[in-house]
């Protein structure tokens, strides 16, 4: 072999090398990704789920003593905020969109109406609400 061929067979190594080494690292990065986005749709899937089962229970409270109050959406608007809802299928994303749109609904009648002689479209409401609530979860559970 001549010299021109020795450094021509050396130059393809070093760059099989180089294009191996990248590749792997971004293999192992997409795939430590995967996992971190993977952790983190668990996490909020559970903090969803337990904010919708305490909603639940404040409807329920809130339909028996008569005592209506707003919703806090603090769960689903700080999920939103740091752009986190981009981890779920967009079905999910619709429907919790949706819960918490209703949520917002009654808040506004219950701000701009209040309870006296309101009482029937509150109830109406929290009644969508419920049903909405119920639906997400069903959806998140798997």
């Amino acid at each position: 072999m001549t010299e021109l061929d020795n450094i021509i067979v050396e130059s393809v190594i070093l760059a099989v090398i180089i294009f191996g080494a990248v590749y792997v690292e971004h293999w192992n990065h997409r795939r430590i990704q995967k996992n971190e986005d993977s952790s983190t749709r668990r996490k909020i899937s559970l903090l969803i789920k337990e904010d919708l089962i305490r909603k639940l229970r404040f409807i329920d409270d809130s339909i028996l003593y008569k005592d209506y109050k707003p919703f806090f959406t603090d769960v689903w608007d700080s999920v939103i905020l740091s752009g986190k809802q981009t981890l779920f299928q967009f079905e999910i994303i619709k429907d919790l969109e949706h819960t918490y749109s209703w949520m917002k609904y009654y808040n506004t009648e219950l701000q701009q109406k209040g309870v006296s002689g309101n009482e029937q479209t509150i109830k109406e409401v929290l009644d969508e609400v419920k049903k909405t609530a119920e639906s997400s979860l069903k959806i998140l559970t798997p």
